[in-house]
């Protein structure tokens, strides 16, 4: 998100590496001008790269080392996550930064071991070093002492899920019968005894005595 927004905005790194700055007019009028570098332009991606080269001090035109697997871009954070630690594996290119390292005290460095067992690669960049947290391998093993040991829990509760045995299922599917049984031997008799009485008031010997009651009347 916060790459996104740099890039939208198009806010000027501190480094002038995506855009510079002209000055017109004495000073009055300020122009920002996009730096472009291998046919891409800041202004449209903040993702061009370039190899990462070191040049002579006198001429930035003359190239003393280009140092394999670090680029160069519109954001340093952008260069770094594209770079790979290719020069970092071998011990001939490490030496040669060495040289050109303006450093008071030489440093000793030795190359990384590419005969390790690893799952990155000399070629992995280093964006995806960062989204494996530069973890070789996790380790999935519980040990429940030491999550004792130092969390110290108060209470802990515990759900076991288990399959039903036979024996529960049968005992289970009889107390469902028996509750049925009982709930019917309560509630059949009473609904057929109001059926018997909703019938008994429409019996055809009643609507007859009612009809003749009625023409008798007449």
């Amino acid at each position: 998100m916060i790459r996104k927004t740099t890039q939208g905005n198009a806010f000027l790194s501190g480094q002038l590496t995506n855009y510079y700055l002209t000055i017109t007019n004495g000073g009055v009028n300020v122009a920002t001008n996009s730096i472009s570098y291998s046919d891409c332009n800041c202004h449209l991606s903040s993702t061009c790269v370039n190899q990462f080269s070191i040049y002579k001090n006198d001429s930035g035109n003359v190239t003393l080392f280009d140092v394999p697997g670090l680029y160069i871009g519109c954001y340093v954070i952008e260069a770094l996550l594209q770079s790979t630690l290719q020069c970092f594996y071998d011990q001939n290119c490490i030496d040669e930064l060495q040289v050109y390292l303006t450093t008071a005290s030489p440093m000793n460095a030795t190359a990384l071991d590419p005969s390790l067992s690893s799952q990155y690669s000399e070629n992995s960049t280093i964006e995806n070093l960062l989204n494996s947290l530069m973890i070789e391998e996790w380790n999935s093993t519980q040990i429940y002492d030491r999550y004792y040991d130092e969390c110290q829990p108060i209470e802990c509760t515990y759900t076991i899920k288990t399959r039903n045995s036979i024996i529960y299922i049968i005992t289970t599917m009889f107390g469902i019968v028996g509750g049925l049984i009982t709930v019917l031997k309560l509630v059949v008799p009473r609904v057929v005894k109001f059926i018997r009485k909703k019938r008994s008031r429409l019996s055809p010997s009643n609507i007859d005595k009612t009809k003749l009651k009625v023409f008798c009347d007449v």
